[in-house]
């Protein structure tokens, strides 16, 4: 008989990837401005930034994948800060995360 309960230390490759992403969201806002910025400046640069903005992306996708083999809690963002930094700077950086969240989110709006 198969256990359909969920393993409490275990995460699956599918919801490793659906973590990055959504830890990876900001990111992927900025990029989606970039269509309106080559719009309205009309710089050749500006659709080159999709090629930084994926390298970055894979970087972030990396770290966070080789970081998620050594920290066992499930806090995200905080508790990757936390690890790596301390205590201070986990609060910090998830202060500035939760700010910077609803600043995009008013930002958008306009």
């Amino acid at each position: 008989m198969e256990s359909s309960r969920l393993d409490r230390r275990r995460l699956s490759t599918a919801s490793l990837v659906f973590i990055i992403i959504a830890a990876s969201a900001p990111l992927t806002v900025l990029a989606g401005g970039i269509p309106t910025t080559y719009a309205v400046a009309g710089l050749l640069g500006a659709p080159q930034t999709y090629i930084v903005l994926g390298l970055i992306l894979v970087l972030f996708a990396v770290g966070y994948t080789a970081m998620s083999r050594q920290i066992q809690n499930a806090g995200a963002f905080y508790a990757y800060v936390t690890e790596g930094l301390g205590t201070r700077q986990g609060i910090a950086a998830a202060i500035l995360a939760l700010v910077s969240y609803n600043m995009m989110q008013i930002g958008l709006y306009g």
